[in-house]
Order: structure tokens, then sequence, then C-alpha cells
């Protein structure tokens, strides 16, 4: 049995077994190298051998060195014991195919758990003196579990609910998404439950930079379009020229789309601006404001942003990272801004893990939401956020 860690990943652990089957000496013959072991699990072997070949089934330890408590004393030896059985806490960790389990000595909640889950199938393991009340939880977890609220399927998987609103012909599906850096997270969006169900997907913070985009960037079915960081800022090098940030917007390659680059007025402004043709009309902006963009510029160019949004003839949806807390108390001016301008907000439940309200979605007519709400995400920060449009008033 091994008795240190040598390689976690690979499993060789404290506490795994194996056989000794060869011992390597020196040219002398006066002194023991290494020991080659067949391990229990030929799984560790098979990742990487320590001095072995290709064609060797055993991993090789070598004499490791532990520095004592006296001074000056070192202590050089083998990690491994003569064990034909083992403690169940020594087994933590250890996956094994068969296992000869007692129960008899069980003497902590949970412990016997531990021993039992040791064997990759019910077939490999055998039980000795059973006794059922060694089989416990502590009292304090239990305690806890019950006061655990029970999530429910509607906050999970809000859009995979929908599905038969969401594939409607006569509506559109808009997500918005803070990614956090799209390149370093693109595997967890096309993996995404229900982010693929999104006829519009909105990012912000992609952290993308210069004009090539990768092809492991591109979602299948989907046209992509980007404004990065750098070429966002006119007057403010000092943001312009940080790493970060930076908008893009993917829409399904079915629908008629066109992106409106150039906005009179809009100079200092992570943001991005499409028109959607068919199935509707509808005209889409994504917004980003770094946490430490002040508020005076910000809204200025929001204003100049809603002025040319609102010349298109097209009632306009504007989604994104805005930063502005709505459920802390106090004003809102990013808020009251859309509000003065027409606009509703859509999201009413925290985005953030620290329970902030930050991801955004402002439509100019709110009668023409069908469904929104904030869906939910393993790897960021940040929960995305959708809204379903309908093509006609409701």
């Amino acid at each position: 049995m091994l008795t240190r860690n040598l390689n976690v990943q690979q499993g060789l652990v404290n506490g795994a077994f194996g056989q000794l089957v060869r011992v390597i000496r020196s040219e002398n013959d006066q002194h023991i190298l290494k020991l080659g072991l067949r391990m229990d699990n030929q799984a560790s072997a098979r990742n990487k051998r320590r001095g072995a070949s290709e064609s060797d089934d055993l991993v090789y330890v070598e004499r490791l060195e532990d520095n004592l408590k006296q001074r000056g004393a070192i202590r050089r030896q083998f990690p491994v014991k003569l064990a034909f059985s083992c403690t169940v806490h020594k087994t933590q960790g250890l996956t094994t195919q068969a296992a000869v389990v007692s129960l008899k000595k069980m003497f902590e909640p949970g412990m016997a758990y531990v021993a039992l889950s040791r064997v990759t199938s019910l077939s490999g393991l055998y039980l000795l003196e059973l006794d059922e009340t060694k089989l416990y939880a502590n009292t304090e977890v239990t305690a806890a579990l019950q006061t655990m609220r029970q999530a429910s399927v509607e906050d999970m998987m809000p859009l995979l609910l929908l599905r038969e609103t969401v594939s409607r012909p006569d509506s559109l599906t808009i997500v918005h998404h803070n990614a956090e850096g799209l390149p370093s997270h693109i595997s967890d969006l096309k993996s995404h439950h229900e982010l693929c169900l999104a006829d519009v997907l909105c990012l912000t913070e992609t952290h993308l930079q210069g004009s090539f985009v990768a092809e492991s960037l591109h979602l299948d079915g989907y046209n992509m379009f980007k404004r990065n960081r750098h070429v966002s800022y006119t007057n403010f090098p000092q943001i312009a020229h940080r790493s970060g940030g930076g908008v893009a917007v993917y829409v399904k390659n079915h629908l008629k789309v066109c992106e409106k680059q150039y906005l009179h007025n809009v100079t200092d402004l992570e943001f991005l601006v499409l028109k959607v043709e068919a199935p509707f009309p509808a005209l889409i902006a994504v917004v980003y404001r770094p946490p430490d963009y002040s508020l005076r510029p910000f809204l200025e160019n929001v204003v100049s942003l809603l002025d040319a949004l609102g010349v298109m003839d097209c009632h306009p949806v504007v989604c994104g990272d805005f930063n502005e807390n709505l459920l802390l108390g106090g004003r809102k001016p990013i808020l009251e801004l859309f509000q003065s301008r027409g606009f509703s907000q859509l999201i009413t439940a925290a985005t953030t893990d620290k329970n902030t309200l930050l991801d955004l979605v402002f439509i100019s007519q709110p009668q023409r939401s069908l469904h929104s709400g904030v869906m939910r995400t393993y790897y960021s920060y940040h929960n995305p956020v959708f809204c379903v449009l309908s093509s006609s008033l409701s």
C-alpha cells in the first residue's frame, strides 16, 4: 500500500493498493534503487509510470526523503507499507473494482458511506458484519437538507419550458450574457442547454482583440458581429488601451439582419446595433459599461445612442451589462434615463452570484414581450437574461 500521494491525478495516492513485483538494485547490488508495483487499479499504471517502459505495466517508486523534527535527522524510505487491509479513513478518494468491507467498527456519521462508495459496481462489493445502525448521516447535515429550498424547473430551465413559444415563426428570442471572456468560455456557450435557443445572442465582455476571429469562436448556425473595446473609445484612451470589454452578437443565419455601424455622436461606448428585418422588424442594441466608466460621459453617449435609434423608425430593444445594481437603494440614473425615453426594464431578479441586478433588458414596447427572465449558468459570475418578443402587440 502507498503511504504518500505521489500523483493524485494519476491515482497514485495514499492508500492505493498494489503488489510488489520487481526490485531494482544498484550495479554493485548494495542498494535498492526502485520498487516496481503492479497496482490494483491498472488505470494508474496506464496513465504514467515512473521510470517504466511503454511495455511495462508497473509503477516504479523511488526512495523519498523526509526531514524529521529532530535537528539534522533525515528519514529515507520507500513510501510503501505491507497491508492486507486498510482503514476507511485511509481509503478516502480511492476507487477500486472490488472491496471487502467490514461495518463492525464504524464510529462516525458518513463513515460507512465512504467505505461502501469505493467500488465501481455493486457486484464488486462484499460486506462483512452488516449492521444497519452504522449507516447514518450527521444530524446537522440532515437538518440542513430539510431546510434547503427545492429548486424549481422554471428557475433552472426557463427557456426550455418555453420551447413551443420560442419555436414559433412569429416570435424572436433575444438573450444577453456577460461571458467574461469569449475565448475562454466558447466551449461552455456551445454546450449550454438553453443558449442554443436564442435567435439573437448578445454578449458583453468578449475580451476579443484585433480583427481576426478564430474559427473556434464561430457558432454553428449563427452569423457573428463584433465590436472590440479598443475601437469603441475616442476620448478615453485609458479604457481603450486596457484589455477586456468588447461586445458581440450571434444571429441565427436564417434571419435577415444588417449592422448599423456608424451612429452620430456615439464616440465613447462599447455597443453594437443590429436591425433584424425578418421574421419581423426589430432593432437590437447591446451595451457594456465598464465598472469604472463614470456616469456623466456614459449617459451622454447613451443619449446619443437612443437619439440615433429613435430615428430608425423601429421600436428598439437595448440589453447589456450596465453595472448599475437595480436591487440597491437610491437613485438609478441609467434606469431613469431609459424610462424618460419610454423604455421599460424587463428583468427583476438578480443576475450575478453576489445577488446584484446588473444585466438589463430595456424595451420600448413592453407589450411585445411574451416572456422574460434570468437563465442559469455554471461558468460565469453573470447569469444570462432573455426576452421572447412577439411580432404583434399583445
